[in-house]
């Protein structure tokens, strides 16, 4: 890993998600180990996480879950020692009917004001599928372009902060040889070795993403992540880099700050 610690050396790492968990189930151990090495990591959620599972959830109130979720994403923060953003606040299960320029607009804003090193958020997939990750993923890499670039957008807010150009962009995925042995008991989008440009040795940061799952207590019914961390499968993340588009021939990374 690149070397940390000092004004020179230290980088910033902004992952962009849907939900109240998704930092921590998606690159938890990534961003546990960069931020251990000195570097700023940090991350925006976007929905309000209350459409998700709540031991007694009442769908006609959900006041209770998007406060306990915004609760729990804080605590998991805490514990893999990066920096929560905020909530963009928008609906669960919502971002889909939403105007993707709109969602686009607010990532780019947050692009110019945090300037980050490097972005990272879903696979275009979504990985589970799920709508709220495949929107979300279509605008940071729209927000990726039009944050490097004056005069892209016409609100005034945004055009007037200076812009400015992430060094790269990656998409977190999963290892499809890695989760081959769980049960996941549902659809998942899962990578072969060659779409894959960058896997992450996490193995010495998989108890702590682990505990920071555990913080969302009130997703503890959804996939079994128990199943996976037990198996080994928090022992590596893997990437697909957006930007800059890797040449044939290049070595798969062990590092996201390689070259920076």
């Amino acid at each position: 890993m690149a070397s940390a610690g000092t004004a020179q050396t230290k980088k910033t790492i902004l992952g962009v998600f849907a939900h109240p968990d998704d930092e921590s189930m998606g690159p938890g151990g990534t961003f546990a180990k960069y931020a251990a090495a000195g570097h700023r990591v940090a991350f925006i959620t976007a929905t309000d996480g209350g459409a998700g599972r709540l031991y007694q959830e009442r769908p006609e109130d959900n006041t209770e879950l998007r406060k306990l979720r915004r609760q729990e994403t804080l605590e998991a923060a805490r514990i893999l020692g990066i920096e929560a953003l905020g909530f963009l606040g928008w609906a669960d299960r919502e971002l889909e009917n939403m105007n993707v320029l709109d969602i686009e607009l607010e990532v780019a804003r947050i692009i110019r004001r945090e300037k980050p090193d490097v972005l990272i958020t879903f696979h275009g997939s979504g990985i589970s599928r799920h709508p709220d990750h495949r929107v979300l993923a279509m605008a940071v890499n729209n927000a990726f372009m039009g944050s490097a670039h004056a005069g892209w957008y016409r609100d005034p807010v945004i055009e007037a902060l200076p812009p400015h150009l992430t060094g790269k962009l990656y998409q977190y995925t999963v290892i499809k040889s890695l989760i081959e042995g769980v049960d996941w008991r549902r659809d998942l989008y899962a990578s072969t070795d060659d779409e894959i440009t960058a896997v992450i040795d996490t193995e010495a940061w998989a108890d702590l993403k682990w505990k920071a799952i555990q913080a969302h207590d009130t997703q503890r019914d959804g996939p079994p992540f128990e199943l996976a961390y037990r198996a080994g499968v928090f022992e590596k993340e893997a990437f697909v880099r957006v930007f800059p588009w890797p040449r044939p021939g290049d070595n798969k990374e062990n590092d996201l700050l390689a070259g920076m």
